[in-house]
């Protein structure tokens, strides 16, 4: 297929947002929609390819593998090695002990599913694991998996057009990415069946399905709208972007003009230049080798300021450049690198990832890289309530005979809240009260109110709110959740729900928002860095605001913060057990402290 300069120039509008959003530019807060940008170019790239050759037939599925292995192997072989050698000098034990199942996913191409099965994006732990971005690679193998056979069948079996199948598959694809996005959202962000619409995206445009664009001014506004749509998902997304779901189809719809129309105008001419298509050529190698860079600055705390920033960007560069060039180039190179050395190369390489993967799994994590205290820190990540597993519910409307108890006698207490009532249920516990665990995820105690993630919110709640009315033996009643995650309308809600039951004759403590970091607190201990921390939440104040003064506040800030400045360590011992959750020896400290205002 004849060569694009301004896609290439596309790759590097892709992977500088993506390079600067992870390295802690704020501004480029959107900068993630980088890769959705890499699958609709992929899309286009692979479909055209395959669509030649079997037009042509001179359609082979050894040569097409043969091709990628070519592609993408030796660079990813090459970061894989680096990872492995330079993770004992970063890694905290955990994080190490779970490496060998990144590099296995990552070579079997089911990286997304190990992400999916891990952990969230955004989540805090992710920004410790050097493989994470390799996710993306495994959609796109695992589309090139399925792309062949159907495109093969359809057009040298069936001889029919793919074009009504892709469009079938594109809406179905985007339409449960679009419902997933809202109830799984981790789900919706890691696997092919959310993501391949827009990789089908791309097969489309290569379909010329969509009519030719005669007119220079048409072709100069669609390609102008496009990079619009891009820029504007850069700047304008965030972590709070409900994301892929509706929002994704701005980049993808961008990308799609430029490759349709960008060719011979204004914006083809920009993305053209030589330093633009530079970067594109070296994006692949770029997109490899800044991630676990990054993540080994963060790790040895040199990531905290402006030039260390631009320290890992500048060394990402020249580490994507010598990839490129002796990496990627030599092995692309079919005179220099025949089939047969191909493939002895890549069973020696992958004989070595291996063997060095073995024998990373037998470290177990190799905990004697650290000092006692360090282990200490880390091990706080296991400080959370023992019932959790048991008596935390996070889906259904379940039976008030489920709701865990703790203590010998009949419960006069109830905790109830989202996750953040957990720990402090099982610390009343220890501490000698009678009281009920009533929590559920993500499912605040306010009634009238849920998150699309937690559909059964509303009716678990409404039975919630039944039962304390109605139970005589439960006098006081406590209020737990994470509510600055909540929009400024839930109080409204949280205190009609307080003051039915205060109408009911309970005593009604809401407990306010625990002081968070924004970071992993046993990690970041571990770490070594400065363990004081900011702590001005909207929450208090909407609380105070808009809580019935007959609402008795307990504000864990107000104990453990002075004048906003909050610390990670209570007593020695790490404040929360992840990133926002109190650690039970936390939870213990607060119970006692609570406890008093039972009975005043």
């Amino acid at each position: 297929m004849k060569y694009r300069s301004d896609i290439d120039g596309l790759r590097a509008i892709a992977i500088i947002p993506v390079l600067l959003f992870h390295a802690g530019f704020t501004s480029f807060s959107g900068g993630y929609i980088g890769v959705d940008i890499f699958f609709v170019i992929s899309g286009f790239l692979i479909t055209s390819i395959l669509l030649r050759d079997m037009s042509l037939k001179t359609y082979s599925i050894t040569d097409f593998y043969e091709r990628r292995i070519r592609r993408i192997f030796p660079a990813l072989f090459a970061v894989l090695l680096f990872v492995l050698l330079v993770s004992p000098f970063a890694l905290l034990p955990e994080e190490y002990e779970f490496l060998p199942k990144e590099i296995i996913g990552t070579l079997l191409f089911i990286s997304n599913i190990v992400s999916w099965r891990k952990s969230g994006y955004f989540s805090t732990d992710s920004e410790e694991r050097p493989l994470l971005h390799t996710w993306s690679l495994g959609v796109e193998e695992q589309f090139y998996i399925f792309a062949p056979i159907i495109l093969f069948i359809i057009l040298i079996k069936f001889k029919r057009s793919p074009g009504p199948f892709l469009i079938f598959a594109f809406i179905c694809s985007f339409l449960l990415s679009v419902f997933l996005t809202s109830i799984k959202p981790t789900a919706a962000f890691y696997l092919l069946p959310t993501r391949a619409w827009e990789l089908i995206a791309g097969s489309l445009l290569a379909l010329n399905i969509f009519p030719k664009i005669e007119k220079g001014y048409i072709k100069e506004s669609i390609s102008l709208i496009g990079l619009i749509c891009i820029l504007y998902s850069v700047f304008s997304f965030g972590s709070g972007t409900v994301f892929p779901g509706y929002a994704a189809a701005l980049p993808v719809f961008g990308s799609m003009c430029i490759i349709y129309a960008a060719e011979r105008t204004l914006t083809g001419k920009l993305l053209s230049l030589k330093p633009v298509v530079f970067i594109g050529l070296i994006s692949y190698s770029l997109y490899l080798w800044h991630w676990p860079l990054i993540v080994f600055f963060k790790d040895w705390n040199l990531l905290g300021a402006d030039y260390g920033r631009l320290m890992v960007i500048v060394i990402s560069l020249i580490a994507a450049y010598f990839s490129w060039r002796f990496i990627e180039k030599p092995f692309r190179n079919r005179a220099a690198f025949p089939p047969k050395k191909l493939y002895t190369a890549s069973a020696c390489g992958l004989s070595l990832l291996l063997l060095v993967t073995a024998m990373t799994f037998m470290m177990s994590g190799w905990p004697g890289r650290f000092s006692e205290q360090t282990l200490r820190y880390v091990s706080a990540h296991e400080d959370s309530s023992p019932a959790r597993e048991h008596c935390h519910f996070d889906r259904g409307v379940p039976k008030t005979s489920d709701y865990c108890h703790f203590g010998t006698g009949t419960p006069s207490v109830a905790v109830w809240g989202d996750s953040h009532g957990a720990e402090l249920s099982k610390a009343l516990g220890n501490n000698d009260i009678n009281v009920y665990e009533i929590t559920y995820s993500a499912c605040p105690p306010a009634l009238n109110y849920q998150l699309k993630s937690r559909p059964s919110c509303m009716a678990h709640n409404d039975r919630v709110n039944e039962f304390l009315k109605n139970n005589k033996d439960i006098n006081v009643v406590i209020m737990a959740a994470r509510y600055q995650v909540y929009p400024n309308y839930f109080y409204d809600n949280l205190n009609k729900t307080a003051m039915g039951l205060i109408s009911h004759g309970k005593k009604v403590i809401i407990v306010g928002p625990v002081p968070t970091p924004g970071v992993d607190v046993p990690t970041t201990l571990a770490r070594g860095r400065n363990p004081e921390f900011i702590f001005k939440n909207p929450a208090i104040e909407n609380i105070n605001k808009y809580i019935d003064p007959k609402v008795i506040r307990f504000m864990p800030s107000s104990i453990i913060c002075k004048d906003d400045k909050c610390n990670m360590l209570l007593n020695g011992k790490p404040l929360l057990f992840d990133d926002n959750h109190l650690s039970m020896s936390s939870a213990d400290y607060m119970a006692k402290r609570l406890i008093p205002l039972f009975n005043n």
